[in-house]
């Protein structure tokens, strides 16, 4: 999922960045200038700046951005920036980077506590300076990434293979007979051998030139890749150890693509931009494509930031994660013939960028989530789209989101960063129940700490198997045992 880092980087560096500058004016940006004479600075003694911590920044204009602090191991980074002063005492906490910005400017990003609420808990405030002036103000939480107290590595899941990937990092992984396509944005498509799970072996690999792969759908002997703002590139899989990758749709048009979902002779394509749309696509000739229709969902804003990220279709009705709008039902029935997408209903509660839907006892079932800081897992009832309703919720770890979701009968595989791979049982509709996990992130592994979204990022369940992208390991193939 690409929502958050993007994000991320736009609220702090949107006025650009270089290489670190000591000389930089601080002035606004340095502890003496910061208010702090509301705050139980005594509490912060407890403090242990150690390992890496996961942060969620509030600025006073609204805007929310996720993060991540680093003290060890390797060099210190704040919001994935070399970390230039650290100053820590029993009544101080303040941390800066300093950067030099496109045009020139000195740029500082300050972090001073306010109170601490336990070794590896710290509340207080962030400032952005431009030239010593402050540009930017908000409110910061930050909490260690420690794994949940009491677990083991797992239960009741095993890890029958893993490989890292030659270059990059993964962005979804897709499996059939026998192999597993992974994506890498701008160091393209990898595909693994994977006969022998616990031996997953490259056996070929594709770049694209000024592509950047998002996700992908394998239908039949066809893998479908989207890209970051080509549209879709179509892969014949005759040969599925080398596919043919040379035709595309859409990529004249500068498509970015989230996800896909296939009902019958329809892809259903949610693209967040340039038009914030849900395109769909007549595939009834697989490797030629034509449109059927481009739908906006009735009542969405882009410019509120009500993008569709996740979406999945059942019985001619198309379900879309739109972040901040929710969740939309769409009726989709004969849109071949009516062009005419027809929204049913919403359910307008917390964020949403990850869905997976699923019957359940006979009801129409939604589980949705978000990458957003202290997001949960929802359970909604959606057998009338006009009037959803939420049957259950799990809330998450803050410092730990989730990134994707798949659900194979009625076991749901969640991917939940940091917090690695969860799985639930959903037999019965309300609460997931915990049906066993998979730790796959610890601080000492190399490459830690860049970003708040680390971790297992998304999941794939194919024969039996659950396929995990993971932003550091690469490719994890688990066996999950009830």
């Amino acid at each position: 999922m690409n929502r958050l880092p993007l994000l991320a980087a736009t609220v702090f560096l949107a006025v650009g960045c270089g290489n670190s500058d000591d000389t930089a004016p601080k002035a606004e940006c340095q502890v003496e200038a910061i208010d702090l004479s509301g705050c139980d600075r005594s509490t912060l003694s407890i403090v242990q700046p150690e390992g890496i911590w996961n942060t969620n920044v509030i600025f006073e204009d609204g805007v929310v951005g996720p993060s991540s602090i680093r003290f060890s191991p390797g060099d210190p980074l704040l919001i994935g920036l070399s970390m230039t002063t650290k100053q820590i005492t029993p009544d101080t906490f303040f941390l800066a980077s300093d950067v030099t910005a496109s045009d020139g400017s000195a740029l500082r990003y300050a972090f001073s506590g306010c109170k601490a609420s336990g070794p590896g808990q710290v509340q207080g405030v962030v400032r952005v300076c431009v030239n010593g002036a402050t540009s930017r103000q908000g409110t910061f939480t930050s909490t260690r990434v420690a794994r949940r107290e009491g677990e083991a590595v797992s239960d009741r899941v095993e890890l029958l293979g893993e490989v890292r990937l030659p270059k990059g990092r993964p962005t979804g992984v897709v499996a059939a007979g026998g192999y597993a396509y992974v994506m890498a944005r701008e160091e393209g498509l990898f595909v693994y051998d994977v006969k022998d799970p616990a031996h997953p072996t490259l056996v070929s690999q594709q770049k694209y030139d000024g592509e950047a792969l998002t996700t992908g759908l394998i239908s039949g002997t066809t893998l479908y890749l989207g890209t970051y703002a080509k549209g879709l590139r179509i892969c014949d899989l005759t040969n599925p150890v080398v596919p043919d990758c040379t035709k595309t749709v859409l990529a004249d048009v500068t498509v970015r693509v989230d996800g896909l979902a296939k009902e019958g002779n329809l892809l259903y394509v949610a693209s967040p931009r340039p038009r914030s749309d849900i395109i769909v696509l007549d595939v009834t000739q697989p490797a030629a494509p034509s449109l059927v229709v481009r739908y906006t969902v009735e009542g969405t804003s882009a410019s509120l930031g009500e993008y569709p990220y996740g979406v999945a279709v059942q019985d001619r009705r198309l379900y879309v994660s739109n972040w901040s709008y929710g969740v939309s039902v769409t009726d989709v029935t004969n849109v071949e013939t009516t062009k005419a997408p027809k929204l049913m209903g919403r359910f307008g509660g917390t964020s949403t960028s990850t869905l997976a839907v699923g019957k359940i006892g006979g009801v129409s079932t939604v589980f949705q989530g978000s990458d957003a800081w202290g997001s949960s897992l929802l359970v909604l009832d959606a057998s009338r789209p006009e009037a959803i309703v939420q049957r259950g919720e799990l809330n998450l770890r803050p410092e730990a989101s989730l990134g994707g979701m798949a659900l194979s009968g009625t076991t749901l595989y969640v991917a939940n960063y940091q917090d690695g791979l969860r799985v639930y049982d959903v037999s019965t509709l309300g609460t997931p129940k915990a049906a066993g996990y998979f730790n796959t992130w610890s601080e000492t592994d190399a490459g830690r700490g860049l970003a708040y979204l680390e971790g297992l990022q998304g999941v794939h369940a194919a024969d039996g198997l659950v396929y995990g992208w993971e932003t550091t390991r690469g490719l994890l193939i688990f066996r999950h045992t009830p």
